[in-house]
């Protein structure tokens, strides 16, 4: 979940459901007598719906076909001028993988190590867009597939260590079944990297607790001690 701030916005999505992304903030982000979640099309849902597609607001969203059938290079150009031309200050690429797929999709040539040479471009491409535009970058990646009791780790994630090496800070996000309840599923926020703030990696696990009435998860800092499944 994003919280729109006054900073100009450029979201990358692939299959996300405009109008869904909207409701869905507007749900997390807006606290009236009754759950928003238990009326369909609230009338207050969609007046702010209304207003975002009918005014040009501080998010600017390109869309998946805008970047079909085109090399890694003109989509990370095409990404340059919407930073340059609206002064945006935060680019959401949402995901790495399927971005990538669109670039090479029509090449019958392409094999797994072109695909991991044209991610690393791509991510290399948003190091200079970051660096030369003082934009801040968050990358959607999807990590290989892991045993359901394995924690996730930085060498789950891209088909090669630069996706890692280029970022700053990395979360991930990981749901796993309750040791205690088998029925149930519990999720984590992992601080895998974190450059510049000083904390312990290894201690670094949150989990995420859904709150169904606003669309958010309350966070619990387990690096103090283990929290039981009961005390939820």
């Amino acid at each position: 979940m994003v919280q729109w701030t006054s900073n100009a916005y450029l979201w990358c999505r692939m299959h996300v459901i405009v109008v869904l992304l909207c409701s869905t903030c507007i749900y997390a982000f807006y606290v009236p007598l009754l759950p928003l979640y238990k009326v369909e099309h609230h009338p207050a849902v969609e007046l702010w719906i209304d207003r975002f597609e009918r005014t040009k607001g501080e998010l600017i969203i390109m869309k998946a076909d805008e970047f079909r059938d085109r090399s890694v290079t003109q989509i990370a150009n095409a990404i340059r001028n919407q930073v340059v031309a609206g002064a945006i200050e935060h680019v959401v690429i949402d995901n790495l993988q399927f971005l990538v797929g669109l670039a090479i999709l029509n090449d019958e040539t392409a094999n797994s190590f072109e695909r991991f040479h044209q991610q690393d471009r791509f991510i290399g491409l948003m190091r200079s867009i970051a660096t030369d535009c003082m934009t801040h970058i968050t990358m959607v990646v999807h990590p290989r597939k892991t045993n359901s009791g394995e924690d996730l780790d930085i060498h789950h994630f891209g088909g090669s260590g630069r996706v890692t090496q280029e970022a700053d800070n990395i979360f991930a996000i990981q749901r796993r079944r309750d040791e205690v309840d088998r029925r149930r599923f519990r999720k984590f926020l992992y601080i895998l990297k974190n450059r510049y703030g000083q904390r312990k990696v290894e201690d670094d696990t949150i989990e995420m607790i859904f709150q169904p009435a606003t669309y958010t998860h309350a966070l619990v800092d387990l690096s103090t001690g283990p929290v039981s499944s009961s005390s939820k």
